[in-house]
This record gives C-alpha cells, sequence and structure tokens, in this order.
C-alpha cells in the first residue's frame, strides 16, 4: 500500500504552499502563464481572441466591398443566375468606362429568378420589388411574362421608340431585346426579352433624360455577336 503524502506535502513532491524554485526567466514566465494568467484569464482571454477575429472580419468585409459605379436587373420565370451574367457585366463595364482614366466600370447584374416555389419565390418577388424603387438602378432585362405585373406603365421610363430602338406595340418604353445573342449566352436563349431604361435627372437638366451611358449598354445587347 503506498504511503499516503505528508501533511502539507504536494502528491508529486514539493510543498503546496510554496512556489517551486525557478532559476531562469522562461521558467518564472511558464510558471505564471500556466498558474496565474492561463488559470484565472484563460475564458476572459479566449473571448477577447474571438471578438478581435469578429470585429476584424466585419471590417474587412466592408473595406473590400466593391461600390459599383453601374447596377442592372435581369429577371426571368425562366431560370438565371448571377454566374451566366459575366458577359454582360463586361459589355456594361465598357459601356461605363471611365473618360478620363480609361478604367472599366465596376458593373454588377442581378439575376432573380420569378419561376422558382414556396420561399424561394418569395424572396425574389420581395427582391424584385425592391429594385423597381432602387433609385441607383435604372437598367431592365426580363422577359415577356413579366410585363403586366412590373412594366405594364410608363413610370419614368425613357421612350425607347422615340431614340430609334424596336420597341414592343404600344409600349414605346419597353425595347424588344429578343434574340440577342448576349442575352442568350446569359441564360435566356429562346425567351422573349424586353429592356427598359428609367429617365435620369441630372443636375443641369430639367427635364429628366435617358443616360447616354445606358442606351450605349442597350447599343451593346442588340449588336454584340
Amino acid at each position: 500500500m503506498a504511503n499516503k503524502p505528508e501533511s502539507g506535502a504536494h502528491p508529486f513532491g514539493g510543498e503546496t504552499s510554496e512556489k517551486p524554485e525557478l532559476k531562469t526567466r522562461r521558467a518564472r514566465f511558464r510558471y505564471w502563464f500556466d498558474n496565474v494568467f492561463w488559470y484565472h484569464y484563460k475564458w476572459a482571454f479566449l473571448g477577447g481572441i474571438a471578438a478581435l477575429v469578429l470585429i476584424a472580419f466585419f471590417v474587412s468585409d466592408m473595406l473590400s466591398q466593391t461600390k459599383y459605379d453601374f447596377q442592372y436587373v435581369v429577371a426571368s420565370v425562366s431560370y438565371v443566375d448571377g454566374d451566366s451574367l459575366h458577359e454582360l457585366n463586361s459589355a456594361a463595364s465598357e459601356a461605363f468606362r471611365d473618360a478620363d482614366s480609361g478604367r472599366p466600370a465596376a458593373s454588377l447584374g442581378h439575376a432573380i429568378f420569378l419561376g422558382g416555389d414556396g420561399e424561394m419565390n418569395m424572396a425574389a418577388f420581395t427582391k424584385m420589388a425592391a429594385f423597381l424603387v432602387d433609385d441607383s438602378i435604372k437598367f431592365y432585362i426580363f422577359d415577356a411574362e413579366l410585363q403586366e405585373g412590373y412594366f405594364g406603365e410608363d413610370v419614368g421610363y425613357a421612350d425607347l421608340e422615340k431614340l430609334g430602338y424596336l420597341t414592343v406595340e404600344g409600349t414605346p418604353w419597353l425595347a424588344d431585346v429578343s434574340g440577342s445573342p448576349l442575352l442568350e449566352r446569359a441564360g435566356l436563349g429562346g425567351v422573349t426579352c424586353y429592356a427598359a431604361v428609367r429617365l435620369t435627372k441630372n443636375a443641369n437638366e430639367e427635364t429628366p433624360v435617358p443616360d447616354p451611358r445606358h442606351l450605349g449598354f442597350l447599343d451593346m445587347i442588340f449588336n454584340t455577336p
């Protein structure tokens, strides 16, 4: 039977009430870290590290967010997704290229699939409604099935018929872009598609006018092979 340690003695040797003899600075630091700092402040320290990581993540995400020069919407009851719009984004970046620096614009197309079911469909309809009242978005591409529900009335759109574009009969604010190879490669092949351009009121103009760059993007949709 093992002998019991004497009163006040540590089972593995040394007195429990006495600090062990530490001859080096490294040993003293290690003793302090293990028996004081880590023992008393471990969870506060780990919580602080986690908080710092979260703060760094949010700050980094905020700083890295791209501020787009041009955004537009592509909506359809046929399936579309953001990845299929890369060529349209490139065309938009050229249409909105900075005249002074020659830098291509940062452009983003929002793909909205309105043919889903349940919560996904509700989220898409909500997103579409938000984009229709977003003043920063003035260019819309959509299939014909969405005309009556979203674009049946002229509510501040450019008269594209007067500007020489092929438009939908009775709705001169809707350009017929059906069959555009650019849109077909974006996933809208075989779909009757229209485009609408919202008017822009510049500081020096009393009457809102279409932004020439929006019309340049529309030209690319018509003419890109």
